[in-house]
C-alpha cells in the first residue's frame, strides 16, 4: 500500500511543479507583451515626430517668408550652374534629330517589309511551281499539271509585284510627310 501512497505525493508534487512553471511562464509573457507593447508605441511616436518635421507644406505654413527665401536662392543658384541653358540644348537638339531619325526607321522598316514580302513571294513561288530539285526528280515537272501551275504562278507573281509598290509607295509617302529640319536657332 506504500508504493501507491508514495505514486500519489509524487503525482501531487509534479502537478504543484506544473502549476508554478505556468505561474511564473504567465508573469514572463505579460512582462513581454508590456516590453513589446512599449516599444512599438515608442516607435510609432518616433515615426510621427519624424513625419512632422518632414512635413513641406505644414513647414512652408508655419514659415512663409524662410521658404519663400529658400526658393529664391535655390532658383538664383540653378540659374548660375547653367543647368537650365543645358536642358534647353539638349531638348533642341533632340528635337531636330526625331524627324530624321523617325525617317530613317519607317524606311529601314519599309524595306524589311519589301525584303520579307519578296522572300515570301519566292518562296510560294517555289512551292507552287516546285524548286529546281523537285522538277529534277519529278518527270513532267510543269508540264505536267497541264498549265495549272504556270497560271497561279502568273497570278501570284503580279500580285506581289502590286504589293511591292504598295509598300514601296507607302514609304515614300511616310518620307514626304515627315518634318524637315528648321535651321537652328543658337539659345542664349
Amino acid at each position: 500500500m506504500e508504493a501507491l501512497g508514495s505514486t500519489s505525493e509524487s503525482t501531487a508534487a509534479v502537478r504543484q511543479d506544473l502549476a508554478a512553471t505556468r505561474e511564473r511562464m504567465s508573469g514572463t509573457i505579460a512582462e513581454l507583451e508590456q516590453r513589446v507593447s512599449g516599444t512599438i508605441d515608442g516607435v510609432k511616436q518616433k515615426v510621427g515626430d519624424v513625419k512632422q518635421k518632414v512635413d513641406v507644406i505644414a513647414l512652408v505654413r508655419q514659415h512663409p517668408w524662410p521658404a519663400l527665401a529658400a526658393a529664391f536662392v535655390a532658383g538664383v543658384a540653378l540659374s548660375a550652374s547653367g543647368a537650365d541653358r543645358k536642358a534647353a540644348r539638349a531638348t533642341t537638339r533632340a528635337a531636330k534629330q526625331a524627324p530624321g531619325a523617325a525617317k530613317r526607321g519607317a524606311t529601314q522598316a519599309a524595306r524589311a517589309t519589301a525584303s520579307g514580302v519578296s522572300q515570301l513571294a519566292a518562296a510560294a513561288k517555289d512551292k507552287i511551281t516546285g524548286s529546281s530539285d523537285d522538277a529534277a526528280g519529278a518527270e513532267g515537272g510543269a508540264e505536267s499539271s497541264g498549265g495549272l501551275k504556270a497560271r497561279a504562278s502568273g497570278v501570284f507573281q503580279a500580285q506581289v509585284h502590286e504589293l511591292r509598290q504598295e509598300v514601296q509607295s507607302g514609304a515614300d509617302e511616310l518620307a514626304e510627310l515627315s518634318p524637315r529640319p528648321t535651321p537652328s536657332i543658337p539659345v542664349v
